[in-house]
């Protein structure tokens, strides 16, 4: 049935692509000096649209030419800009076809005498359009600096436990001159970019696929950052290799290496060692993430092992804990095939062997005395995870009317790992249980996407129509092993053996269509109306046997354990919104009706069905107001609902971890979720400080959380699972009244006189997390304040450092159990320092120092982190190094976190590499044709003037 609505959409979209049509102009012109005639390479060129203001820009190449293609007929104002020339501003009226504007005279600029005198201050950021972009040459790194090094010296942008955050939003996607890099992993571009080959970044939120194409804005956007190259960057070879070898068999080996030539980039990066180093990102998770907080994760505290669904945990590789081997190749293409088709395509393949052993303390909240159910636990664990992950993108202009998208992505995973727990519960310092575990699993999964994107416009502006389709495969399967060993102290004392085997076999389908049409009104104003059709197949059989001494094999199927489950969930949505947009307003409305069908069907070991309807009404409202050309001001208003996952519907218990079971609910409903969002930018050319502003609120009605009971004595709950005193039980329920809101702002400026730039953060956060404690309701609330100080120096490349402070204090209080209520404090200090001097001699120095106040006592509250090395350059141009590093030079490094739900209190403590020394050879690839390579120094008073699409 699948394969059949496939190519029925298929060929349906191939029929429009022969029904309609739209005409695009294209603008061409050539730029030399008035004076002399000299060609003028490396002028911007922006193309601002009249009268919405959306604006395109471009760098003429050498010999001075430009062009813009594919754009909307049209009034434009075309504005030039270049150091020591006056800008040139031009009306022009693009038609359907070609336009070309011949060449381009500047005037050569004039300086009075206080002009001259007067030292030009390099600008750290501007506002252009939605677009902040950071002006990499006002920001100085040492000649070996990568991406990572100098976006962590921005203001508004941090790096948190290997994640990007630019304005107070995580970044999901990092693009190279415009196109994709590595799909959506923003470590691989951000660590094998060397920082000298940058121009400027970008900092925006992309417009979905269909947006783009249909000039719509539907307010789904993806947090953005674009890498803007040099221009002498973008034709020439360019990357690094490197070997180490150190003491305790300790070693790394890898390299980049990227080829650039116009539009065509060709990327390949490889890293093999043993000391933690990885590239990793979500999508390497295939898609099994259950999103929802089922318990005991394996691998991780996040969720259930092995119960009627997949989880993120069980495919996750900790960077900040326990010990990795990894092995990794990428291999990244983008390139334009002739006018019509632009192609972009990686392959990434991870290995990672990691070994883990953490203590965990967790103190529950229950109603019955007041210090709570504690329990201890120590694993030591080891997982071996393999991926292999495609993307591509291919963007084809049909005609000159008409245009495709095509999206392919695929994901292949294998996991095996095997954990040995002990674990103890107690309660007011009386031992009630203990347990001693071996559990072994061996999984793997796959995903599909095709996502497929038909676009047209006709002959009136503003008019056009777009269809979307998106459909998703994905399997999870394989097996586990548990042999358990539980002791009750309780009277009477007992104790039990489990030794199982379970199977799990999950499949899930999903084919989301749409179709979107839009008509101007007036000049200002656009009509768009929608249709969605999303259906959702998902089916899970999970099976688990205990073993029959008699018959020496796993064969008594235990039914308590075992489930058949298929879950339906099908969606009709359709709606309109109008735009609205002036040189300063931006207003979008859109209201959408959303009826939803939710089917769930058990078949083993009881056979019994759920059905339920849902009937939404979904408002979006985006305002934009541009106060000038340096201040933004933007809210929206957005509504949506979320289905339960197939792990949080299935009725089966997950044993994983015998003292704290879980299982689904096949009643649960889908939720509502409110958010409101504001953000305000402010970029000051003239005194050179950026502030970013932003608040994020959401409420959730039918929240899913959780309901947790824990037995006080041998209980038997209605649903037939047996509980022995101190035994736990998590199952997800419908909830009102979850909150969460955040704020964030930070002020960037620079300091003159100590030649430093300073990074200012304040954030502040509430979150209500309501849940069920032996029936009663206990709404968790956490509050916390942030401070974030950043200090980049800017004095310059052979002294470089960076000097930040991350506080956050927490307060947690418990409607349920005030005497639980606690307020803890972490604060993480980073020096990094690199010195050049005397004959080429590099000494690299990074400190890091980690407090916590309030955690359990057992756990170290206070460490530091030291690495150093010293360094030597050798061969020409200095592109040969031989350095010796010391990691861990204290011998302290430890992992410590504490989690807070609206259940426990989880304080974990993970072993972590520690003190080794290491020698590493390093020689960097620097070939620019044309040009000796580029350095800090080249261009530094070049304002940036090349921009992205936002």
């Amino acid at each position: 049935m699948y394969r059949y609505t496939i190519i029925l959409s298929l060929l349906l979209l191939g029929g429009l692509s022969t029904l309609l049509a739209q005409t695009h102009a294209q603008l061409r012109g050539q730029v030399i000096a008035a004076q002399g005639e000299q060609k003028i390479n490396s002028a911007s060129v922006l193309l601002i649209s009249l009268p919405d203001s959306t604006q395109e820009g471009r760098l003429s190449d050498q010999e001075g030419y430009f062009i813009f293609r594919k754009q909307k007929a049209g009034a434009y104002l075309l504005r030039i800009e270049m150091t020591g020339f006056d800008v040139l501003e031009q009306n022009i009226n693009l038609k359907a076809g070609k336009n070309d504007l011949g060449v381009l005279q500047l005037e050569n600029k004039s300086f009075g005498l206080d002009e001259v005198t007067i030292e030009a201050e390099r600008s750290m950021a501007e506002q252009k359009g939605d677009t902040t972009e950071y002006n990499a040459t006002a920001f100085t790194t040492n000649p070996d600096a990568n991406a990572q090094d100098l976006i962590e010296k921005m203001p508004g942008v941090v790096l948190q436990n290997g994640q990007v955050q630019a304005q107070g939003e995580q970044v999901t996607q990092v693009l190279v001159d415009g196109k994709q890099f590595f799909g959506s992993d923003p470590n691989a571009a951000l660590q094998n970019l060397p920082a000298e080959v940058i121009q400027s970044i970008q900092v925006y939120d992309q417009q979905s696929e269909q947006a783009q194409q249909t000039g719509f804005d539907d307010g789904n956007t993806t947090k953005t950052i674009n890498i803007v190259t040099k221009v002498e960057s973008r034709n020439g070879t360019f990357g690094s290799v490197y070997a180490g070898y150190g003491d305790q068999e300790r070693y790394k080996a890898g390299g980049s290496v990227n080829l650039f030539k116009q539009d065509l980039r060709l990327s390949v990066l490889g890293l093999s060692n043993n000391i933690n180093k990885q590239n990793f990102s979500a999508e390497d998770l295939v898609g099994v993430a259950s999103g929802r907080g089922r318990r005991g994760g394996f691998g991780g505290r996040g969720g259930g092992r092995f119960g009627g669904g997949g989880n993120a945990s069980q495919f996750t590789v900790n960077e900040d804990g326990g010990i990795s081997t990894t092995h990794a190749f990428g291999l990244n293409y983008s390139d334009d095939w002739g006018e019509k088709v632009e192609v972009s395509g990686s392959y990434f393949f991870n290995y990672s062997d990691n070994t883990t052993d953490q203590i965990l303390k967790q103190q529950f909240l229950t109603r019955e005395g007041s210090s709570g159910q504690i329990y201890d636990e120590e694993q030591l664990s080891n997982t071996v995870n393999l991926n292999h992950r495609f993307n591509a993108r291919l963007e084809y202009d049909l005609t000159e009317k008409s245009s495709l998208i095509f999206r392919p992505r695929v994901s292949v995973q294998q996991n095996t790992g095997a954990d040995s727990t002990y674990g103890q519960t107690s309660f007011n310092s009386n031992i009630l249980n203990l347990s001693d575990n071996i559990f072994a699993a061996d999984l793997s999964g796959y995903q599909v996407n095709a996502d497929l994107y038909y676009r047209q416009r006709f002959k009136k502006r503003g008019r056009s129509i777009s269809v979307g389709i998106r459909p998703q495969y994905k399997v999870q399967e394989g097996n586990n092993e548990l042999l358990s060993s539980l002791t009750y102290f309780t009277a009477p004392a007992s104790q039990n053996v489990l030794d199982q085997q379970s199977t799990l076999d999950t499949k899930a389908f999903t084919f989301s269509t749409n179709a979107r049409y839009t008509e101007p009104l007036g000049l200002r104003a656009q009509l768009q109306l929608s249709y969605e059709y999303a259906p959702q197949f998902q089916d899970s059989d999970k099976r688990t046997y205990n073993y029959n001494e008699l018959a020496g094999d796993y064969v008594d199927l235990d039914t308590a354990l075992s489930n058949t489950f298929d879950n339906t969930y099908e969606v009709h949505e359709v709606g309109s919104g109008i735009m609205f947009r002036t040189s300063k307003w931006f207003i979008m409305g859109r209201l959408n009706y959303q009826y939803a069908q939710l089917e769930n069907f058990s078949t083993f070991p009881t056979e019994g069905e759920t059905f339920y309807n849902f009937n939404s009404l979904l408002p979006f409202v985006m305002m934009r107001y541009r106060v000038s050309k340096q201040k933004q001001l933007r809210i929206f208003y957005r509504t949506s609902t979320s289905p339960p996952t197939i792990a949080q519907l299935q009725n089966v218990v997950d044993n994983t971890n015998p003292l704290q079971l879980s299982t689904g609910n096949p009643d649960l409903l889908q939720d509502y979720t409110h958010r409101v969002m504001l953000r305000y930018n402010l970029t000051n050319t003239e005194k050179n400080n950026v502030i970013f502003a932003y608040l994020n609120g959401q409420y959730t009605q039918n929240y899913i959380g959780n309901s947790n009971f824990i037995a006080r004595a041998d209980t038997i709950l209605p649903n037939g699972i047996a509980l022995t005193p101190g035994t736990q039980l998590s199952m997800p329920v419908n909830l009102d009244n979850y909150w969460n809101l955040r704020s964030f702002i930070t002020y960037g400026t620079m300091l003159k006189k100590l030649k430093t730039n300073m990074n200012l953060s304040l954030s502040a956060g509430y979150v209500q997390q309501p849940s069920l404690i032996n029936g009663a309701l206990n709404n968790a609330r956490t509050a916390n304040l942030g401070l974030n100080l950043v200090f980049s120096s800017n004095i310059s490349e052979n002294v470089d450092f960076t000097i930040s402070s991350r506080t956050n204090a927490n307060q947690v209080v418990n409607t349920l159990q005030p005497q639980l209520d606690s307020e803890y404090l972490s604060q993480q200090t980073k020096v990094r320092i690199n010195l050049i001097f005397g004959p080429q001699i590099v000494f690299r120095s990074t400190l890091n120092h980690q407090l916590y106040r309030g955690l359990s006592d057992e756990f170290n509250q206070d460490y530091w982190l030291w690495t150093a090395s010293l360094a030597k350059k050798f061969l020409k141009n200095d592109r040969g190094e031989l350095a010796l590093t010391t990691f861990d030079v204290l011998g302290q490094n430890t992992s410590i976190s504490r989690t807070v739900d609206e259940f426990s209190i989880q304080d974990l403590q993970t072993t972590v590499l520690q003190r080794y020394f290491m020698l590493t050879f390093t020689y960097r690839i620097r070939q620019f044709e044309g040009q000796s390579a580029p350095s800090q120094n080249n261009n530094q008073m070049r304002p940036p003037r090349d921009f992205g699409r936002p």
